[in-house]
């Protein structure tokens, strides 16, 4: 930590952290004599004891409690905005923290990332991708991938990619003498396979052909956790289940995989980059989101452009 000459504040800071004058002294590179004086300074100008010294030991008072938090907040924030302004013009560098969704994360964002780590040596990933959402609030991330709408939060910025599209669908081999369905009830008399909410299947949106909004609860023969097991059932004949678009693209296209009721599925969820609001983008962070945007948005769109086409064929 170095000193920097009438940086009293700074001072007095250390000798929180360090516990003592003289430990403080010797990471500021001062005298004791000179950390003592500093203290004093701010304690004469505001008239109160910011610590209660004996020869044993040395403890904050209440109000210097109080004045130690207000200034490592303020010190916090000032060492965050100068770090953004040193860094503007210098290459990504750094440690960035991500947070990605499990599937989507692993298979449509995180390869882009990677591609960072080779083009920029000095910077350095932490990407999570665990079930929990991590906090963007507290400082913990830096930039995250999110699937579904957001809740209305303070200090935050969204950049919206795309929808994430669903489709319906089942085996080739599951349809072999099996009439697909043509309308959501047509659904009953086929095996289903879902995902789970406390044990009970997680209802379909569908829409109705008043424009409404239909929430339909499948009696499901599967109840499974997550895209990939569900994809696992469908490939294996047991029955037709709802997953992501862009998961199925291929199989869809070649005929692996036969899509039913579109144009009825609702429930296609809006993916967002989110980052906390700052006066300005670090590159690191910029790198980072422009690499997002360049991954997600042609995915995505190229989804919806290949479900339309799929459609139009269907009505002919």
């Amino acid at each position: 930590m170095r000193h920097q000459s009438g940086d009293d504040i700074g001072v007095f800071l250390a000798v929180c952290e360090a516990g003592s004058f003289v430990a403080a002294s010797a990471r500021l590179r001062l005298s004791a004599s000179a950390v003592a004086k500093a203290v004093g300074r701010i304690e004469q100008r505001l008239n109160v004891r910011l610590f209660k010294r004996t020869t044993r030991s040395l403890s904050l008072t209440a109000e210097g409690a109080a004045y130690r938090d207000v200034c490592g907040a303020a010190y916090r924030d000032v060492r965050r905005i100068e770090t953004m302004l040193t860094g503007l013009s210098d290459e990504p560098a750094g440690v960035l923290n991500i947070s990605l969704p499990p599937l989507f994360g692993s298979q449509i964002v995180a390869p882009a990332l990677y591609t960072l780590i080779r083009k920029w040596p000095r910077l350095t990933l932490n990407i999570d991708s665990s079930l929990e959402q991590l906090d963007l609030s507290n400082g913990e991330v830096d930039l995250a991938v999110r699937i579904g709408e957001l809740p209305n939060a303070g200090g935050l910025v969204a950049r919206r990619l795309g929808l994430q599209h669903l489709v319906l669908c089942g085996s080739h081999d599951y349809f072999s003498g099996r009439q697909p369905p043509e309308t959501v009830d047509d659904l009953t008399t086929h095996d289903l396979i879902t995902g789970s909410a406390r044990g009970r299947p997680t209802p379909w949106q569908f829409l109705q052909p008043d424009g409404g909004l239909l929430s339909w609860h499948p009696k499901a023969r599967l109840l499974l956790e997550g895209s990939l097991l569900t994809l696992s059932a469908i490939r294996s004949g047991e029955g037709i289940g709802l997953v992501p678009y862009w998961l199925v693209r291929a199989e869809i296209a070649d005929g692996r995989l036969v899509s039913v009721l579109q144009g009825r599925i609702a429930g296609h969820l809006p993916v967002h980059a989110v980052w906390p609001a700052a006066p300005f983008l670090l590159p690191r962070l910029r790198a980072a989101i422009d690499a997002i945007v360049e991954a997600v948005v042609p995915a995505l769109n190229s989804g919806a452009e290949e479900m339309s086409e799929y459609l139009a064929t269907l009505r002919r």
